[in-house]
């Protein structure tokens, strides 16, 4: 067996992604989707939390999305509060008003040399894949990470939803194979093949990341990627589609609670897609009139409710959060005890590790770069 820390990778505290943390300076050197480009519509404003910081997201009148600080440089009032105004935001208690990259522009009742000297925090920002990513570091960003196995033919589909666990645990969920033998054997992964025997598992560092690799015994394999540094690219089982590719992203909010971002490329047109959103709309429709997604994962927490006998289109996601929401919050996690079947999970904590020490010593990091061919295979 490999022991290894749970939370304390290389004496850096991972689970903290603050600016002034090793993890968060080092999450802040990537492009990471902080919201989905429809949370906000043209010519609106929200209030946005990842890293452990506060945002201010809104789109201009042209629908072009922009991420500014969360307080006017005035007097600190909330500016999501304000009203966009072409392609700038003014700050609703004042008037002070801003571009989309901080600057300030006018202030009603002040000289007009004074705006100059003014600025907020801006954002370079970049629409994609229905996601808007943002680079929250300092100095010049670098090449945007395009992930191609998303942009073929095909239906787009993307979402976002809150998990109330640390980051970490859910990027470790990611790269853990056999928990989708027991935490998903009631799902709909048995009738895709995913759930067989308990398979091979072996990974390797890459140029983008981290290579899952699972072999069965009739030498069929299931290939999947792990994005640096937040990311993961699998194929995964639509009743409808078959194999579709899935991009998804484990995004910090606080110390406690994550956002997932995912993607799937839909393989379907005409006919067969119009079917494929009716059955969508469905399912939404059959969830709604259940009980509420949190309320379940507590109840099955807390042993009121029986999570094995659930039926839910939703119940992978719900097995899942059970399992991340039920592990030690952060600072009380044991060292974890991990086998050879964690092999990618060891990986990841190893390139973590090498990574905050350069950070720290002031060395170079891994210049990271997602292949053009890459994609993820079912092996089913």
């Amino acid at each position: 067996m490999t022991a290894t820390p749970s939370l304390d990778i290389a004496g850096f505290e991972i689970a903290h992604t603050g600016p002034d943390t090793p993890a968060g300076r080092y999450l802040r050197r990537f492009w990471l989707p902080v919201a989905m480009l429809d949370d906000v519509a043209p010519g609106r404003a929200k209030p946005l939390h990842v890293l452990n910081e506060g945002f201010t997201y809104y789109r201009g009148g042209s629908g072009d999305p922009y991420l500014v600080g969360f307080y006017c440089a005035h007097r600190s009032t909330q500016m999501s509060t304000g009203w966009v105004e072409g392609e700038e935001l003014r700050c609703f208690y004042h008037g002070w008003k801003y571009t989309g990259m901080g600057q300030c522009v006018e202030q009603p009742a002040e000289e007009d040399a004074f705006a100059a000297k003014v600025r907020i925090e801006g954002y370079p920002v970049r629409a994609y894949l229905g996601f808007v990513y943002a680079y929250l570091g300092t100095g010049e960003p670098p090449p945007f990470p395009r992930v191609r196995a998303l942009e073929g033919e095909g239906h787009l589909e993307g979402r976002s939803f809150v998990r109330h666990s640390n980051y970490w645990n859910g990027l470790e969920n990611a790269c853990d194979q056999v928990h989708i033998n027991f935490a998903h054997r009631n799902s709909r992964y048995h009738a895709s093949g995913v759930i067989r025997e308990i398979p091979q598992i072996d990974a390797e560092e890459t140029a983008y990341g981290i290579v899952r690799d699972v072999l069965f015994s009739d030498g069929k394999r299931r290939i999947a990627h792990t994005l640096m540094p937040v990311g993961s690219l699998i194929s995964t089982w639509d009743r409808q589609a078959g194999w579709v590719q899935h991009l998804s992203y484990r995004i910090p909010i606080d110390d406690a609670s994550h956002i997932s971002f995912t993607a799937d490329l839909i393989p379907l047109a005409g006919d067969a897609l119009a079917q494929w959103k009716a059955a969508r709309e469905e399912r939404s429709a059959q969830l709604a009139a259940l009980a509420p997604y949190d309320a379940v994962v507590r109840g099955a927490l807390d042993g009121s409710i029986n999570l094995h006998e659930l039926d839910r289109a939703d119940i992978v996601n719900v097995q899942d959060d059970v399992a991340l929401a039920a592990q030690p919050p952060v600072g009380s996690r044991p060292s974890d005890r991990l086998g050879r079947s964690d092999i990618q999970i060891i990986i990841l904590r190893r390139i973590y590790a090498r990574e905050l020490r350069a950070l720290a010593a002031g060395q170079p990091l891994t210049e990271w770069r997602i292949p053009d061919d890459l994609a993820g295979t079912g092996g089913a």
